[in-house]
């Protein structure tokens, strides 16, 4: 009964000294502050985890369409470039100041997702990282127009990259 007693005032040590830590503003929030070592790990952990037990198992119904392809590349202009770039065009300046930064979508981390775990990151975006929910703002078939663009994305045709570079 001792050690458990003993066990439970610990935790309540932590969760004080957690919430004093807080509340006291020691906690940088300054987008200008790099992500340490442990927060990307349980960062990344967290979304892995959070994306696997919420996301279907749904096969692309436009996988291998050129026309969703095409479709998707307008949407990626519009919504997408400008933080996560593209290959040969650099994400612009707001991109290159998220912290966390937003990943390039031709990443092996990103390809290997499956089409419903990519559909759902479209959808509903991540919390606290600049990544928006488009899931209000379009139709599932627009997203998954873009989930049919981000698989093409690393086989980026060189008239492709030109569409996706901002007007000189």
């Amino acid at each position: 009964m001792r050690f458990l007693a003993g066990v439970l005032f610990g935790i309540l040590l932590v969760g004080l000294g957690a919430v004093a830590f807080l509340a006291t503003g020691s906690f940088n929030t300054a987008a200008t502050l790099p992500p340490g070592k442990v927060e990307k790990q349980v960062a990344a952990l967290a979304l892995t985890k959070s994306v696997q037990r919420r996301a279907s198992s749904t096969k692309n119904p436009f996988a291998g369409n050129a026309d969703a392809v095409r479709g998707g590349l307008e949407h990626y202009k519009e919504m997408c470039v400008t933080c996560h770039g593209a290959p040969g065009v650099d994400p612009s300046e707001i991109g290159e100041g998220l912290n966390p930064p937003a990943p390039d979508l031709t990443l092996p981390k990103v390809q290997e997702r499956t089409d419903g775990q990519l559909f759902w990151l479209v959808q509903n975006g991540i919390r606290m990282t600049g990544m928006p929910a488009f899931g209000p703002t379009h139709k599932d078939e627009e997203i998954w127009k873009i989930v049919a663009f981000l698989r093409h994305l690393p086989e980026l045709t060189s008239e492709e990259e030109k569409q996706l570079k901002p007007a000189e």
